[in-house]
């Protein structure tokens, strides 16, 4: 089952636990699982997901019809005096399907916004509703605060002097000017110009942006030196140069400035790499914006 939890998949599952009771993948048929704890993974056996709480199965098992149906699936269960929501999704491994359960006790009230939807709704479609509720940002599409608070850490104990994380901010120039002359309407076009540039332009498979908060962006680049981020930075920081957010019969040119900072050890506190970075990008805007500064 191990060849299943790819970099992507790990990112998900450390993401789900920040909001479900019990995130793991199922082999349902042979009664297998394979938890993500603390960076280990971890197999075990259990009957199914109420097992957790009174060691006993359910009489419909929802991880069986998922596999069985290639639907995702969702049911509000009884355990005892319990109230579970559960999700299952179809994964595709090399070795077979596998189903990814997402379990949250309910009994004290729903606390995960629903999203209705009618039968023919597609399968990866819910998983992408669960990222979109979880893990992103709705303005941008990119990843949230609570996405880069939890992976921040997981990506700095990963790196080494072989591997270095370079992690770079970035800021709209004269943001407040764009508010105050054009409206808040173009602000949040220029901050959604900027999400998909950034979308466009990082690695999908290792890399990793999110919106820090108003018009601040944050890139994650994992194994990456300083010469090759800041080569990525400025392709970025040219594609903004040369974008032109058409509104009315006006046409406004936008730019950003960036801090850049990369590190080799994994003994940095996240705090301390918001302060080199953020440094740096006090760098940028003193130095007349609409520069990288690493």
């Amino acid at each position: 089952m191990n060849d299943i939890l790819s970099y992507k998949i790990l990112q998900q599952i450390e993401a789900y636990e920040e909001i479900f009771d019990i995130v793991r993948i199922v082999e349902p048929i042979t009664k297998k699982i394979i938890k993500y704890k603390d960076g280990k993974i971890i197999e075990d056996s259990i009957l199914c997901y109420s097992g957790v709480l009174d060691n006993k199965e359910c009489s419909n098992c929802i991880g069986l019809e998922t596999l069985t149906n290639q639907k995702t699936l969702m049911k509000i269960q009884h355990v005892g005096d319990k109230m579970l929501l559960v999700f299952t999704s179809l994964i595709k491994g090399s070795n077979g399907n596998l189903v990814l359960e997402l379990i949250k006790d309910i009994t004290e009230g729903l606390v995960i916004e629903t999203v209705y939807r009618s039968q023919e709704h597609e399968l990866q479609n819910i998983v992408q509703d669960l990222n979109t509720l979880i893990m992103k940002d709705p303005l941008t599409n990119l990843y949230n605060r609570r996405y880069m608070d939890r992976m921040l850490p997981h990506e700095i104990s990963k790196c080494n002097a072989k591997h270095p994380l370079s992690i770079a901010m970035l800021d709209i120039d004269h943001f407040k000017t764009i508010n105050d002359t054009y409206g808040h309407n173009v602000g949040d076009i220029a901050i959604k110009t900027v999400g998909a540039i950034l979308l466009n332009s990082i690695r999908n498979e290792t890399d990793w942006a999110a919106r820090y908060g108003g018009e601040e962006f944050l890139i994650c680049l994992p194994n990456t030196n300083n010469e090759k981020a800041y080569k990525a930075l400025e392709r970025i920081r040219k594609t903004i140069e040369k974008t032109v957010i058409r509104f009315e019969d006006k046409k406004i040119n936008i730019t950003a400035s960036f801090g850049l900072s990369t590190i080799d050890s994994n003994e940095f506190a996240v705090n301390d790499l918001f302060k080199y970075v953020d440094n740096k990008l006090y760098q940028a805007k003193e130095q007349g914006r609409n520069r990288v500064i690493k």
